[in-house]
């Protein structure tokens, strides 16, 4: 997620010529092949937000037939899920908001009686499932979309989910929750799934998703992401959009959304794509998805939504590195996810770093200025939100968890050096690609990659109430 704050402070910093450093030592190879992504997973209760999700059921796959009436500002959507039952079940229990009326819902074809409890939409199965066994849930409806409260204070974000534009466009950014306020779901970062998006819009409008579009076919363009993403990382934006191609690194397609009158300020920034993923690919080796993308919304901020990236029309010196950020995300964040929401740290640090050497490298920061800069912010923030890895649940995705997690990340460098250090950046994602992390596996891993045992520099940098020295 972008934070202006911090790029901020950063614009401020003076440049000097970067040092060449070090050649890294060869990559090693996975030590086994990482699990294909087809929406299968290991859902468990979010520590930070545990009224969001439900942890007795893994969604493999959604199919999210939508339709929007810019003037009657109204969505009706059907949602079929593919939901395998991780424990048994009498009833299924999605987070879906209120503002929605339910026209219909079946579980596996019959009739289910849809109950509102507690936020919930609750489905009565009309047999027992059984532990891993699969069915098809059917929710038909139509509503106004309606946000719910940022839980956190950034100057960039203060709702989440799906916003209607003063003109009638939609557009969605929903971590950590909010994906519930357009279509039923299990609202959390553990369950990964599969996607198909269809938008029907009126002529002269666009709907625009995650992966691949085919179409219009009668004003209905159709997304599909191959690759299983947890609802967090997935967009809706409906506007009068303009398409761009681009192709990036071994040939993969890039396409941008840009409105007309976004076009001559956004389009420059848009077109340096392929080689921000090429520098992120010397990094961190090959782009983890079939597809990249931007789609330019009506807003403040940004978010790595997975394969197409979120972005409000940002301009000046941050635009850039607001970027590449997001792109460095679906190395960190989006490939190798967080287990839970307590560990946003490994999502936003790591990105926060990248975004940091592409500064170097790009002569618009110094080293000096930006590490000061960061323990400035560091310190402030952890009085404020608390350690990264314990952080406020009232003050979510705040600086604590961008620049004390990049701080231990330079610190673990001046430890195992250059070579072994930006190895390890490579491994941690092509190691680790299509799965979900904690704290704990990266510790493990960080011990068994490196021979040494450096989990007291990663619990100073993630508990401390103060900057560590």
């Amino acid at each position: 997620m972008r934070w202006l704050a911090l790029l901020a402070a950063l614009a401020t910093v003076g440049c000097t010529a970067v040092a060449e450093k070090p050649n890294p030592l060869p990559t090693r190879p996975p030590t086994s092949a990482p699990p294909a992504p087809d929406g299968r997973s290991q859902p468990v209760a979010d520590p930070v937000y545990p009224e969001y999700g439900n942890p007795d059921i893994d969604v493999l796959r959604y199919n999210l037939d939508l339709a929007w009436d810019p003037a009657a500002r109204q969505l009706t959507g059907t949602a079929a899920l593919t939901v395998r039952a991780v424990r048994e079940l009498s009833e299924i229990a999605l987070d879906f908001g209120s503002a929605y009326t339910v026209d219909r819902a079946t579980v596996d074809g019959a009739d289910a009686r849809p109950i509102r409890r507690t936020g919930d939409l609750v489905l009565r199965a009309g047999r027992p499932v059984a532990p891993d066994a699969v069915v098809t849930v059917v929710v038909g409806y139509h509503g106004r979309p309606a946000t719910v409260p940022f839980p956190g204070a950034r100057r960039d974000v203060s709702t989440l989910g799906l916003h209607v534009t003063q003109d009638g466009g939609l557009w969605a950014m929903q971590e950590p929750y909010g994906a519930f306020t357009w279509f039923p779901c299990s609202d959390q970062p553990s369950d990964e799934a599969v996607y198909d998006i269809a938008i029907r819009v009126p002529e002269g409008w666009v709907g625009v998703a995650n992966g691949m579009p085919s179409g219009p076919d009668d004003h209905t363009y159709r997304w599909h992401a191959a690759e299983a993403m947890p609802t967090y990382l997935v967009t809706l934006a409906v506007d009068r959009f303009e398409r761009h191609n681009d192709t990036g690194p071994h040939g993969l397609p890039i396409t941008y959304w840009v409105r007309p009158q976004d076009s001559a300020a956004m389009l420059p920034t848009l077109r340096q794509s392929p080689r921000m993923l090429s520098w992120l690919e010397q990094k961190l080796g090959p782009y983890p998805f079939s597809s990249a993308g931007v789609v330019i919304v009506q807003n403040r901020s940004g978010m790595e939504t997975q394969t197409m990236v979120t972005l409000g029309p940002i301009t000046g010196v941050e635009a850039a590195p607001v970027l590449l950020h997001e792109y460095a995300h679906h190395w960190f964040g989006d490939s190798v996810t967080p287990r839970t929401w307590r560990d946003v740290w490994l999502n936003e640090g790591f990105a926060t770093y990248l975004q940091g050497l592409f500064e170097l490298d790009e002569h618009t920061a110094t080293e000096t200025g930006l590490l000061a800069a960061w323990r400035r912010i560091d310190a402030e923030q952890r009085a404020e939100a608390g350690p990264p890895a314990r952080y406020r649940p009232d003050r979510f995705a705040a600086r604590n968890v961008y620049v004390g997690p990049a701080l231990m990340l330079h610190e673990l460098r001046g430890v195992l050096g250059d070579p072994t250090f930006f190895a390890m950046l490579h491994d941690w994602v092509q190691h680790n690609r299509h799965t979900q992390q904690d704290r704990a596996g990266f510790t493990a891993w960080l011990r068994a990659y490196t021979g040494r045992d450096v989990s007291a520099i990663v619990d100073k940098w993630l508990d401390s109430p103060t900057t560590p020295a």
